[in-house]
């Protein structure tokens, strides 16, 4: 996509797009991450955002970019066994980036994780993004229990509630 065509989308596009969700949307997602690591020692975190400020288009900001940054804002690198996952959503621009901590990515493929954007694209392009997210959620659960084993009383080190930015 055109840098162009990115400012539009960004300038014109995506108000009102995190109304695509359900009222009670956010809640089940939140839900689903809390479910998902009962089963696994990974911790992960939602965040959508509608579009990004035209200054950050023409700095050449894109998703991954900003996905990345997020990445860092909030902390999602710093967890004791380096297992934080991003899923994140420029509804804009229509993408999204799963950005994950070293100890995922010895572990998994970025093409895994590049598998499960796309169920999160499909989900909003069939008009269900909650759907999307929360199928998302459960391919991450399947991809990250095997290797991180869920511990019983260790403590949650990222807040499960998903981040509207």
């Amino acid at each position: 996509m055109s840098r162009l065509s990115r400012l539009a989308r960004n300038l014109f596009g995506g108000w009102g797009l995190v109304g695509k969700f359900p009222r009670d949307a956010f809640a089940r997602i939140d839900t689903a991450i809390a479910a998902s690591e009962r089963r696994h020692g990974g911790e992960i975190v939602f965040a959508v955002e509608t579009r990004l400020w035209p200054g950050a288009v023409l700095a050449g900001i894109d998703a991954h970019k900003r996905a990345r940054s997020l990445f860092s804002r909030y902390r999602i690198w710093d967890t004791e066994q380096n297992v934080g996952v991003l899923i994140y959503a420029l509804l804009a621009e229509h993408r999204v980036e799963i950005v994950a901590d070293r100890g995922v990515m010895k572990r998994v493929t970025q093409a895994e994780l590049d598998a499960i954007c796309a169920t999160v694209v499909d989900g909003f392009r069939r008009g269900e993004p909650e759907h999307g997210v929360v199928t998302a959620i459960e391919a991450l659960t399947a991809l990250l229990a095997p290797h991180f084993p869920d511990q019983p009383g260790a403590p949650t080190e990222l807040c499960d509630a998903p981040i509207v930015v």
